[in-house]
């Protein structure tokens, strides 16, 4: 994993799904852009749930525009965190029906997708002053099966941990470990997904309280909240109908929520 820089300031932004124009509002408003659409965030660390692709019409324009901020804020002290969603995974995993992408264009981007995987620019996870930050997030199942691997299973361990096994994973094309189960409530096999595919409501039911405080898109909800009985902030709450995003302060320990007016 890659060192963290001292960055004051962290600014987490929920699920793109194409919705480009919200997606810059947030990033002004955050004042991490200006009007070029060129990064000017300083050292303020940007972190980015994932689900970049599918459903709105600007899926590529999205992610052209994290990897040119990607590469600003690394030459300036900044920098910018992407996590991979399950619509990234899934053209991962060379299943385009869920992105609306097709032919050589679906091939090309997943080919860039694994690329930036294994280069570190994509993670499965990211920890932060104690916050846990993945897609859908880390079940009580999951917590039990890292913590026999883990001596510590603090967020950063934690954090380590899944970005290993997932550049593994893509390594060797085998993708059978847990985090990418798919739960239930989402079609899927298993009662409790992995960190890409588990819903919202199965996350909290597999807890009396995560053990460490997680940030998680996917789900999309009303409003962003700060659950402080369960340690969970989902951040989700749909570009097409609400702007929102969350600040993490490095001088103080409760997050603040943001909202973008029209």
């Amino acid at each position: 994993m890659q060192a963290q820089k001292a960055g004051k300031r962290l600014v987490v932004i929920g699920d793109i799904h194409g919705q480009l124009e919200p997606f810059v509002k947030i990033l002004k408003h955050a004042k991490l852009i200006n009007d070029h659409w060129d990064w000017c965030g300083g050292e303020t660390r940007l972190i980015q749930m994932g689900d970049v692709y599918d459903r709105g019409p600007k899926s590529i324009e999205a992610d052209l525009l994290l990897d040119k901020l990607q590469r600003q804020a690394a030459e300036s002290t900044g920098e910018v965190v992407r996590l991979v969603g399950n619509h990234e995974l899934e053209i991962i995993l060379g299943n385009f029906a869920i992105s609306g992408l097709e032919g050589l264009e679906a091939k090309t981007i997943h080919a860039k997708l694994n690329r930036q995987v294994l280069e570190g620019e994509l993670r499965g996870a990211y920890a932060y002053k104690g916050f846990l930050f993945t897609h859908a997030g880390v079940t009580h199942k999951l917590f039990r099966i890292f913590k026999q691997q883990l001596e510590d299973a603090s967020a950063h361990n934690i954090a380590v941990l899944i970005n290993l096994i997932f550049k593994e994973s893509i390594r060797h094309q085998f993708f059978k470990h847990p985090i990418f189960n798919i739960s239930v409530h989402r079609s899927g096999t298993d009662r409790f997904g992995g960190i890409f595919w588990e819903d919202l409501t199965d996350l909290i039911k597999s807890f009396p309280q995560s053990p460490v405080w997680q940030v998680v898109g996917h789900t999309q909800v009303d409003r962003i909240i700060i659950d402080s009985n369960m340690q969970l902030i989902p951040v989700d709450v749909g570009m097409h109908r609400k702007l929102q995003y969350v600040v993490i302060e490095s001088t103080e320990s409760t997050p603040k929520i943001f909202t973008v007016e029209d």
